[in-house]
């Protein structure tokens, strides 16, 4: 199964997407900050394709989740502020849940909001998880946060580890609790090697510390996923179509696309 997450930074970008679209052959599409009525993007991103998007029956403004899958394999399971949880049931391969997330921008919150709002989100996870009564979950989204920061890799938090051998470990236990991990593939991603862009957005300022490169743009995975789902089979979009995202210096082009860029992954449910 094939998803692409793009956080769309508000611009009319409905032509790229079908072009997207096209390139990955998407059957789940998780949008942020989509400024076009999402029937209009809907109608565009299926004109002339056999496998529909269908709208959602919940309207959730951000983050929204597209799928072709018909309405009966996928059940909500929770929506709140810049979280949708969804339980997919494949035609073939098991089930799973899917977490679309969009946490808040470092502009309107300090570090120790956004460690708590990652609490509030593993909460919201477990809490689905225990509803289906299993840990196979994905999250895909903005985090706002790079893959090293506290909300991050806390163990009260997402629990995300770079280490796919330290993840498959299935928790660790914390002041008595057990903690299950999320394993976070984006850090491989992180910097020149290998070849494409270091992350996902770029910024720069004249502060002593800048990082330039960020990769808030995040796929983490359960240990319970993890048999499905390879490390090559991710990559972060440069280009759709004839259109390139980037900016000759190699930065998101932000006139064209998004100031961030998309993110491509898959799980592939039918390998045992």
């Amino acid at each position: 199964m094939k998803f692409v997450y793009w956080n769309l930074n508000k611009r009319p970008v409905a032509e790229i997407l079908v072009a997207l679209r096209r390139d990955c052959d998407a059957d789940v599409l998780v949008l942020s900050e989509l400024a076009t009525p999402l029937q209009d993007v809907v109608l565009r991103l299926n004109k002339g394709f056999s496998q529909k998007f269908g709208i959602p029956a919940i309207p959730i403004e951000d983050p929204i989740i597209l799928t072709t899958l018909a309405a009966e394999f996928v059940t909500p399971i929770s929506d709140t502020r810049g979280v949708s949880i969804r339980q997919i049931v494949p035609p073939v391969g098991p089930d799973f849940l899917v977490v679309a997330v969009h946490l808040r921008s470092k502009l309107f919150q300090g570090e120790s909001d956004q460690i708590l709002s990652s609490t509030r989100v593993a909460r919201a996870i477990e809490e689905a998880e225990a509803r289906v009564g299993h840990r196979r979950t994905v999250v895909i989204g903005d985090l706002n946060m790079n893959p090293f920061e506290n909300g991050v890799v806390g163990a009260d938090g997402l629990h995300a580890v770079m280490a796919r051998n330290v993840a498959l470990r299935g928790v660790r236990v914390v002041d008595g609790h057990e903690r299950p991990f999320f394993y976070n593939p984006m850090w491989s991603h992180f910097g020149d090697s290998p070849s494409g862009p270091p992350g996902t957005y770029y910024h720069s300022s004249s502060n002593q510390v800048v990082l330039f490169w960020h990769m808030y743009d995040q796929v983490l995975i359960r240990p319970d996923l993890l048999r499905y789902s390879r490390d090559s089979d991710l990559r972060i979009i440069t280009a759709a179509g004839d259109t390139n995202l980037l900016r000759t210096s190699g930065a998101p082009d932000a006139t064209v696309g998004s100031d961030h860029l998309p993110v491509y992954f898959e799980l592939q449910l039918l390998e045992e």
